[in-house]
């Protein structure tokens, strides 16, 4: 039997509501520092009105979303220490740097990395992004790709005015030149 005394001891250390205070002491059969520890495995300081969708939640919700944020920026930026930027011909690897220092390189030496970047793909380089897994995406596949589309409408399209007009030869009929002002 569960008591009233039961259900507001653990409503007080969780900040739950009556009814899953009930339900937490029914799973645990009254015990309610095994129905905490169910609370907060499940929940993990989340309370359960905040799941259920009622206006209450916890202190500790709030810490927890703004630590979840700084988890997830790390995860981030651990994932492009990890992807890399591969150069790479048929003799072999050039290039393989993570794209964090990739992007730094972009950032604070533009003039150097953006004419070498360039120069890499003239030489035919094979520049890649590879992914901790081994998805591999090929960046100048993919600009290749572009240019060609972009050449081909080119071509297809007439020119608007033509570059030169066609003058016609003076015809041999005449034994003499005309000038004509206007």
């Amino acid at each position: 039997m569960i008591t009233l005394e039961q259900v507001d001891q653990l409503r007080k250390r969780t900040n739950c509501s009556y009814e899953e205070a009930k339900e937490l002491l029914e799973k645990h059969n009254g015990d309610v520092l095994e129905a905490i520890v169910d609370f907060e495995k499940n929940r993990k300081g989340k309370s359960y009105s905040h799941q259920k969708g009622y206006n209450s939640f916890s202190e500790n919700t709030q810490y927890r979303s703004g630590s979840d944020f700084w988890k997830k920026v790390r995860e981030f930026i651990q994932l492009g220490f990890d992807c890399r930027i591969v150069a790479e011909d048929h003799k072999g690897i050039l290039l393989n740097i993570p794209v964090n220092i990739m992007i730094l390189l972009v950032i604070f030496l533009p003039y150097v990395m953006i004419p070498a970047f360039i120069l890499l793909l003239v030489l035919r380089y094979k520049i890649s992004i590879i992914k901790p897994e081994g998805t591999e995406y090929n960046i100048s596949a993919v600009l290749k790709d572009v240019t060609d589309k972009f050449a081909a409408n080119n071509q297809n399209q007439p020119p608007d005015k033509p570059e030169y007009q066609e003058i016609e030869p003076p015809s041999e009929k005449d034994d003499y030149n005309e000038i004509i002002i206007e």
